[in-house]
């Protein structure tokens, strides 16, 4: 009776190590997801949130081959379960300082035709977080792709009273000597607290946008609470667009709808809602890539780049990379716990008893092997398996978290060509990184000691044993660029243990 009560828990122990490490595995592979309290209306990872839909990329030969002949009753072409809008006549924009193409490539390479018919598809819309107030509950989005374009005030609206100087808005109910380039009572506003707003969000999604008090930038004739307005949608001011940061690329719907580029498809126009105290002038201004003072009339088409704020707790919370990998380790950690803990129960005790009943015998018959029981060797050899695969996964998560648990510490670290040949010395003259206490870094292409030249650099991040560098757009990397390596101990990163960029202060 006894010998089978203890197989069955030797079978048992095996059993639940098999069910745990499954269950185990699962859990910390299978997406992480954290729903808000409330009706959730879009999805947020990290920096990057999902919110509304437009349309974005051209239709494939496929969608196109099973596209619908007339739209439905919300105005969608439908392809599959997808939803298009059609553009009957493109009109991209010709830019003559480009050498290699005439127009925005769209992102599949290809030109477009002007005045050839386009189906694009609704998609969601990516957004950038660039204020996180948890005591608000709102975080400021801003678009990341340039998704339309539309004109700030038409022509008919714009009078001239001073030969490229001064113009006023002349459209229907405004008041007098208001100038063309303010805010308030511009066609921009409108569009893109109606027509926009409308357009890229369902009823649902706009309950989750903030009414925000806006500034009517640009209307430098008095500065009290009558150039105060409230937008939904609005456009942002260069400090905006340069905190967040340049992506470089336009939609295909926003290239045949005229968005204007400058030498490269990575470098478009789009507009700014700064003050005229920013640029000296009172004609809106454009921004480009590197360059705020790009004057251009109010009434040209140019790029769209949006801004909203969004009520924070409405949002569906997706895990980052960073928070999967410390979900998982946290899972072996706990996991290897019980498994060790299991087999050393079910290991340990058995052999203490058997070491203990081994002292009893006559000195003659202690030379020989120890007294087990039968039902006891296969108890101790789970146990101990058990216990040895729980240590493993205890350890485990450790060595994930960097070499053991060492965190990459701030410094100078200079890549070490010579390790093999002379131990590991760093020598100066070589490619370096200044990783800074805040989370930024400088790069150096020559490390020089004091001499060095550091450039501006970006940010970096260590996630368990993985290091990834941020770099800031320049004019090599007009987008910036993401390095990324791995850590060894605290004091070096690489791509490989014998190529390693090793601190020296």
């Amino acid at each position: 009776m006894k010998r089978k009560a203890l197989k069955t828990a030797a079978v048992s122990s095996v059993v639940v190590f098999i069910v745990g490490f499954v269950l185990a595995f699962l859990g910390a592979f299978l997406p992480v997801t954290v729903r808000a309290e409330g009706k959730t209306t879009y999805t947020r990872q990290g920096d990057t949130v999902w919110f509304g839909s437009y349309p974005q990329s051209k239709a494939t030969d496929e969608e196109l081959a099973s596209m619908s002949a007339t739209p439905d009753e919300n105005g969608f072409y439908t392809s599959g379960k997808d939803e298009f809008v059609k553009v009957s006549s493109a009109d991209p924009k010709f830019h003559s300082e480009t050498a290699d193409t005439d127009y925005i490539p769209f992102d599949d390479g290809t030109q477009p035709v002007v005045g050839a018919t386009y189906y694009f598809k609704m998609e969601p819309v990516e957004w950038k977080v660039m204020v996180d107030d948890a005591n608000a509950n709102a975080v400021k989005l801003v678009s990341k792709k340039y998704l339309d374009t539309h004109v700030w005030l038409s022509t008919e609206n714009v009078q001239e009273i001073t030969h490229g100087r001064t113009y006023y808005n002349v459209a229907d109910g405004v008041p007098a000597e208001t100038p063309a380039n303010g805010w308030r009572y511009s066609e921009m506003r409108a569009w893109l607290n109606d027509g926009f707003y409308n357009s890229a969000f369902t009823e649902d999604e706009q309950k989750s946008i903030y009414l925000f008090v806006n500034k009517n930038t640009i209307d430098y004739r008095k500065d009290d609470e009558s150039t105060i307005v409230n937008d939904y949608i609005a456009i942002g001011d260069r400090s905006d667009y340069d905190a967040a940061g340049d992506d470089g690329r336009p939609t295909d719907y926003a290239i045949v709808k005229g968005a204007t580029w400058c030498y490269n498809k990575d470098h478009i126009y789009y507009w700014v809602n700064d003050s005229f105290q920013t640029f000296g002038s009172d004609t809106v201004r454009l921004y480009r890539h590197d360059e705020h003072e790009k004057c251009n009339r109010v009434d040209c088409v140019e790029a769209v780049r949006p801004i909203l704020y969004a009520k924070r707790g409405d949002a569906k919370i997706l895990a980052t990379a960073t928070q999967k990998e410390e979900k998982q380790a946290n899972l072996l950690l706990i996991f290897g716990i019980v498994v060790a803990a299991v087999g050393a129960v079910s290991a340990v005790p058995v052999m203490v008893v058997t070491r203990a009943r081994y002292k009893k015998l006559p000195p003659e018959q202690q030379k020989g092997k120890f007294p087990y029981k039968k039902y006891e060797v296969p108890r101790i050899a789970v146990g101990l398996v058990l216990l040895i695969g729980g240590l493993l996964m205890i350890f485990l998560p450790i060595a994930i978290n960097g070499g053991f648990g060492a965190k990459l510490q701030p410094g100078i670290y200079v890549q070490d060509y010579t390790q093999a040949q002379q131990g590991n010395v760093a020598q100066s003259g070589k490619v370096a990184y200044r990783l800074n206490a805040d989370g930024t870094y400088n790069h150096a292409a020559n490390y020089d000691g004091d001499a060095t030249v550091w450039d501006s650099g970006g940010t970096w991040k260590q996630s368990g044993s993985a290091l990834t560098l941020t770099g800031n757009p320049n004019p090599l990397y007009p987008s910036g660029y993401t390095i990324t390596a791995t850590v060894y101990g605290s004091d070096k990163f690489g791509k490989s243990a014998q190529n390693v960029f090793k601190r020296i202060d």
